[in-house]
């Protein structure tokens, strides 16, 4: 059994055909997915289309019914599961599959809907998978770490923000962590990883405290030459400088340390350093639903979609400017 999938479902796998009656459903994408910070193992690699197929077959004699768990399983399904590229052979049964990737022992399996034996039944499994449920968590700091925790975020989503005043992408931990983010991108639906933080941030760690910052050209020139060779193909870095207003003024501060996709985010603190400690230094948090919108509105429409210049959210603080740089690498 893998790290991943003890960290991101809290040992829990479940046979996409699980389900006996729709609150089934409604049950289990309300403990999974990134407002939960938890996910099942995508397995078969197709459990999204196969879960679908399930609930197809039962007896949901309301049309209009049936049609609406259809639509929430083909927005929500997705987004619960992590791939795993574990092997699956269609000439054994999921059991057996399973059997052959994963330490059955160490986990909480829910089984086939009409016949889990030897696995739990959904509806047996529910209390401990809600009992389980754990949305912050002490965050020692290190990369591998970071990366671990966002990685379901990041296969999941088209673009991801690295959202972090502090982040000096120049310096040998910053490049470290784009590299591990970039690598994990490949393959998945992820085509763009953009970092948000401050001019002051970039190249602070090799300069001294009464140096200049760095000019655009400057800036260009460093992303270019360090990240250019590293990018996935058909992937972009993007870089957004923020120009920040002061403390009597309504334009945005940034503070916080969060991990941005449009499915969900992570709150990580403001004490991230990327380095890893003996002792956690502070706790991560998965965001609800309001504040992942409001750091929508504020980090996507109003600092990486800037120049498009989209209406403005009442009650949100926005950039006063943003300068953006773009790495890019087609075929």
């Amino acid at each position: 059994m893998t790290s991943l999938i003890d960290n991101h479902s809290g040992g829990v796998i479940v046979d996409p055909h699980f389900a006996i009656e729709p609150r089934d459903i409604v049950d289990f994408l309300a403990e999974f997915g990134p407002f939960n910070g938890r996910y099942v193992p995508r397995f078969p690699s197709d459990w999204p289309a196969r879960l679908r197929q399930h609930v197809e077959e039962l007896s949901i004699k309301d049309p209009v019914k049936r049609q609406s768990m259809l639509e929430k399983i083909r927005r929500e399904a997705l987004l619960c599961t992590v791939p795993v590229g574990w092997k699956w052979n269609d000439e054994y049964s999921w059991q057996t599959n399973l059997e052959k990737n994963a330490d059955a022992e160490k986990l909480l399996i829910v089984g086939y809907a009409l016949a889990p034996e030897p696995f739990a039944a959904w509806i047996d499994a529910l209390d401990q998978i809600r009992e389980t449920r754990r949305r912050t968590w002490p965050f020692y700091g290190s990369i591998s770490e970071y990366v671990n925790a966002c990685f379901p975020l990041l296969v999941n989503s088209p673009a991801v923000y690295l959202i972090d005043p502090y982040l000096d992408i120049f310096s040998e931990a910053g490049e470290m962590l784009l590299r591990s983010l970039l690598d994990k991108s490949r393959g998945s639906r992820c085509y763009s990883v953009q970092i948000i933080t401050r001019r002051s941030a970039c190249g602070s760690v090799n300069r001294g405290k009464d140096s200049l910052n760095l000019t655009d050209q400057e800036i260009g020139s460093f992303l270019e030459r360090i990240y250019k060779k590293f990018l996935p193909k058909d992937r972009e870095l993007c870089l957004h400088l923020v120009t920040e207003g002061g403390p009597e003024e309504n334009f945005l501060r940034m503070h916080d340390r969060f991990f941005l996709t449009i499915h969900g985010a992570i709150n990580f603190g403001k004490g991230f350093f990327l380095a890893k400690h003996l002792q956690p230094q502070m706790n991560a948090f998965i965001l609800d639903r309001e504040h992942h919108i409001l750091l929508k509105q504020t980090y996507i429409d109003g600092v990486a979609r800037h120049r498009e210049q989209l209406p403005k959210a009442p009650k949100t603080a926005y950039p006063r400017s943003v300068n953006t740089f773009r790495v890019t690498l087609g075929h």
